[in-house]
């Protein structure tokens, strides 16, 4: 019984040391992230500029389609703002759907700035983080460090592209 035990408890110790072989280092997001994206949704694509302040504290600057473009969508801690030519509207961001392409993007994000419950595998010279933001798992793909794309399986996909240092407009 007792030799049982310990080819149990070896067997055991085996297979979690190779479990981490695969596993990698979660990549440094810059606190100050900003990017152009390419939001991919439902089919249609929107091009934005996103740029994270400090935590919880993001825009996005939208330039396509024409049906949105020059719209700004701002979220400060508990308010969300939207500033579309000269319109502008605030609204409790409780009112704005957790599943909605900016909160699930921004989330993720920040998710991955803070390196939370991230896991972590290395690919060639590629990186990709798993996660979780409001129930919905997504992976993001970093390249030389620099993060790429993140997924939400095929429904919504955030290509980025030249990430930048600054920091929000006024």
């Amino acid at each position: 019984m007792r030799r049982k035990i310990i080819a149990i408890v070896l067997a055991a110790a085996c297979l979690c040391s190779c479990s981490g072989s695969g596993s990698a280092k979660p990549c440094d997001v810059d606190e100050k992230f900003r990017s152009d994206v390419t939001i991919t949704q439902g089919g249609k694509e929107y091009c934005a500029e996103m740029r994270r302040a400090d935590a919880d504290i993001w825009e996005l600057d939208f330039s396509k389609p024409d049906t949105v473009a020059g719209m700004k969508l701002g979220f400060t801690g508990s308010i969300c703002t939207l500033e579309f030519e000269d319109l502008k509207y605030e609204l409790d961001r409780s009112q704005i759907s957790q599943y909605s392409m900016a909160s699930l993007c921004c989330g993720a994000v920040e998710q991955l700035i803070a390196k939370r419950e991230l896991d972590c595998r290395k690919t060639d010279d590629s990186l990709v983080e798993k996660g979780t933001v409001s129930g919905e798992d997504f992976e993001a793909f970093f390249d030389g460090g620099k993060l790429t794309k993140i997924a939400f399986g095929e429904q919504l996909i955030c290509d980025f592209q030249a990430q930048k240092s600054g920091e929000l407009s006024e």
